[in-house]
């Protein structure tokens, strides 16, 4: 049944024109996880065979069909790995004989082979592999998970690069099978610092957490998962303590900022509440972010306002426009607001600021400017389904010419439109309209 229904989702897929089939490919993967996740509770429910037959029932056909889906967005890959990782976590699991171990590792091979035009998903299959090759009888596993050889790696010779991957399934079942010592002895073997230190933290061992993590630690995000293991388990201080370490670590600082902004504020800490919220903004330039910061800073606020602006106007281009926009004319920054534009010219961040303009009747100039460029692009293309927009872009450009007193200029204008544009008969009585 499984089979069948997998089957005839995909079928449908390959039946559809691509662009389509794309917009698809997320119901489907969707549909068919679904069948992984009741893989698991059978798991759960310690039917164990019955589990491993659903999820060989999910790979046979995906490894036999993979071909007809559409990956152009790499959900597929994405699909296919989550499913790895399942099947290694499963495989540790259930208690397999020698015999039902190698029977299992034939069947990985036989989908690796057939998957041998797919690189990155074959070598993914490595990882449920090796688990079922090594299980956990290998020796050099074994020395870890008893505490004899902590300066050890939990590998013989040269290190594979699925390591990590099986490392955190066996810290995933370890963790199930509540053996958290044998945990903790892994993970730190392994280099795994965020799981062992935030382990170390729920087994209520925090001045060892905290020292490990003081010296360990290399990310933000992994001093974020640390800093939120303490604050939960009310160790508030050393949270804030190790979020504020955090921020001066490699990787993405902003959800580690925010999270220390907030949790700062909370306990009345304003110092810390303003540094952080500092670097939420300088890495993600929002409204939100400012308007934060318009909360905490109180009477401090001009000084913070004032760098925060300057931020802001140095932000690179990758910056989000849309985020700048907001905070300038928020501010009532009109020459900011257009300068963003300069970088990113997209219709609707124009339309911001236009409307903002015209609602504080402000840069009437560039807003005629800016409105006539728009439509006459529009127009210009010659595209009939577009000249409605054309016409709304003429409409807000007539607004401001009567706000600059310039009537007559808008009606020669018009005019000269309407002459350029004579044959097109769909344009035409929209700027009749506008006269």
């Amino acid at each position: 049944m499984i089979r069948q229904h997998i089957r005839t989702l995909i079928r449908n897929q390959y039946r559809l024109h691509p662009r389509e089939a794309t917009r698809q490919t997320h119901a489907v993967l969707n549909e068919i996880w679904q069948f992984v996740a009741f893989a698991s509770v059978q798991l759960q429910a310690n039917e164990q065979r019955q589990a491993l037959l659903t999820l060989k029932a999910v790979t046979d056909v995906l490894t036999d069909q993979w071909m007809h889906l559409n990956d152009i967005h790499s959900e597929v890959s994405a699909f296919f790995q989550e499913l790895t990782r399942v099947w290694t976590e499963t495989v540790l699991q259930v208690d397999l004989t020698d015999t039902e171990r190698k029977r299992w590792a034939k069947q990985v091979t036989i989908w690796q082979t057939r998957l041998a035009d797919w690189h990155s998903i074959r070598e993914a299959f490595a990882v449920p592999q090796a688990a079922l090759r090594e299980g956990w009888d290998y020796s050099p596993l074994q020395r870890i998970l008893q505490g004899a050889a902590l300066q050890e790696r939990a590998w013989d010779g040269e290190i594979p690069a699925y390591a990590p991957l099986l490392t955190q399934a066996r810290l995933v079942v370890l963790e199930q099978q509540e053996k958290f010592q044998e945990y903790l002895y892994l993970a730190k073997a392994e280099g795994q610092t965020r799981a062992y230190v935030t382990m170390l933290v729920r087994q209520r061992q925090i001045p060892e957490a905290i020292s490990y993590g003081q010296h360990h630690l290399t990310t933000a995000e992994d001093a974020l998962a640390v800093a939120q293991a303490l604050w939960t388990h009310g160790a508030r201080s050393e949270g804030l303590q190790i979020a504020d370490l955090g921020i001066t670590l490699d990787g993405d600082h902003v959800p580690l900022a925010i999270w220390l902004r907030d949790q700062s504020w909370r306990i009345g800490e304003q110092a810390q509440a303003l540094k952080a919220g500092e670097v939420a903004f300088q890495g993600e330039p929002t409204l939100k972010h400012y308007l934060h910061l318009t909360h905490i800073a109180g009477t401090q606020w001009p000084q913070y306002r004032a760098r925060l602006l300057d931020n802001a106007r140095q932000a690179p281009s990758t910056t989000d426009a849309h985020g700048l926009l907001q905070i300038f004319l928020h501010e009532h920054l009109f020459e900011d607001a257009i300068a963003v534009l300069k970088t990113d010219r997209r219709h609707t961040l124009v339309a911001l600021v236009v409307d903002a303009a015209l609602k504080e009747q402000t840069a009437l100039e560039w807003v005629v400017q800016a409105c006539r460029q728009q439509a006459e692009h529009i127009m210009n293309g010659a595209k009939a389904s577009y000249y409605q927009a054309a016409a709304n872009w003429l409409t807000k450009a007539r607004t401001a010419y009567h706000l600059l007193g310039q009537d007559d200029t808008w009606h020669v204008y018009l005019n000269d439109l309407a002459e350029r544009h004579q044959h097109k008969s769909k344009l035409l009585p929209l700027l009749r309209a506008l006269a």
